[in-house]
């Protein structure tokens, strides 16, 4: 196999606690993502916490879908193996970790393979995809914070701090 690009890690500290952040990510019967996002998920089949989602993203000019195997962990770490997509490999993994405060700690991190075009593969991925990929997880990661603290507020099972 081609040499991995590491996407390194991106975090986010949200307003809520982890069984509420933990839940709102592995919930892939929703569809659309919150606040009108270009991303959706639709749940195609799932044993325990084994799942297989097909995701729809927009990258820059393009929306790419990916079929992907997602295990669960709860309630501390999510893990994604990219089955089919435009990427010949892809591992990605959310963890989430309680703040002092009673808050969530988000970090992504993972690392890819893209050898479509040989010799520009690893190139064309630290040059173009990885600054790509790096930018929807960014995104991602301020939608779930969003959603996440919008919705402790309201909840009277998972309350926010303070």
């Amino acid at each position: 196999m081609a040499r991995p690009v590491t996407l390194h890690a991106i975090s986010v500290e949200i307003d809520a606690p982890r069984a509420l952040v933990f839940q709102m990510l592995g919930s892939f019967r929703r569809g659309r993502a919150p606040r009108g996002s270009a991303e959706s998920t639709r749940l195609i089949c799932e044993d325990g916490d084994v799942k297989t989602v097909e995701s729809r993203t927009k990258a820059g000019p393009f929306t790419y879908t990916t079929i992907e195997e997602v295990t669960l962990f709860p309630p501390e770490r999510i893990a994604f193996r990219h089955i089919e997509g435009p990427l010949d490999f892809c591992e990605e993994e959310f963890t989430l970790k309680d703040t002092p405060e009673g808050g969530t700690l988000l970090s992504h991190k993972g690392s890819f393979v893209w050898k479509r075009i040989p010799l520009f593969g690893w190139l064309g991925g630290v040059i173009y995809t990885r600054p790509m990929y790096r930018a929807v997880i960014r995104k991602h990661l301020s939608a779930v914070k969003q959603a996440a603290e919008a919705r402790a507020s309201r909840s009277h099972v998972f309350r926010r701090r303070g």
